[in-house]
């Protein structure tokens, strides 16, 4: 947690839930941002770059990858698949075992909905940890909160 700032990235429905991990990472006080909104500043060196890819094979999500690497940031991807050319890129992958649209096994939910439901559980579980090692309370998180809505 020493990472400066910290960008997330994903696509679709994906995209939407690493949204609300970076939106969370706000409420701690870390610098967090999203790919591709305009206020967003350049990765640096040391940065810490999240995404979110169930098959991590999306094609723009690699070319970002690789900028964050080219730019010495920390890469890091949330994934089913511990192969795939995003995973050849990152410096950790994490392979949440849940199927995506091109992969749902098993499932009678729709394309990727397990991999998007398994996400936003493991990243709320995350932001917990960084909470607690923060050691930030509820009224920081509340006042951190956005009050523009």
């Amino acid at each position: 947690m020493d990472a400066s700032s910290i960008f997330v990235a994903g696509k679709g429905r994906s995209g939407l839930v690493i949204q609300s991990f970076a939106m969370r990472l706000n409420q701690l006080g870390k610098k967090a941002y999203v790919v591709g909104e305009t206020t967003t500043p350049s990765i640096q060196k040391n940065d810490v770059f999240v995404i979110a890819s169930g098959s991590g094979s999306t094609a723009h999500l690699k070319l970002l990858a690789q900028t964050a690497k080219d730019n010495e940031a920390y890469v890091l991807l949330l994934s089913t698949k511990d192969k795939s050319p995003i995973a050849d890129i990152a410096d950790l992958t994490i392979v949440l075992p849940a199927g995506t649209k091109y992969d749902a096994e098993g499932s009678k939910q729709p394309l990727g909905s397990l991999f998007e439901q398994s996400s936003q559980i493991y990243l709320d579980s995350v932001v917990l940890t960084i909470q607690e090692a923060l050691n930030v309370d509820e009224e920081t998180m509340q006042n951190n909160h956005a009050n523009l809505e």
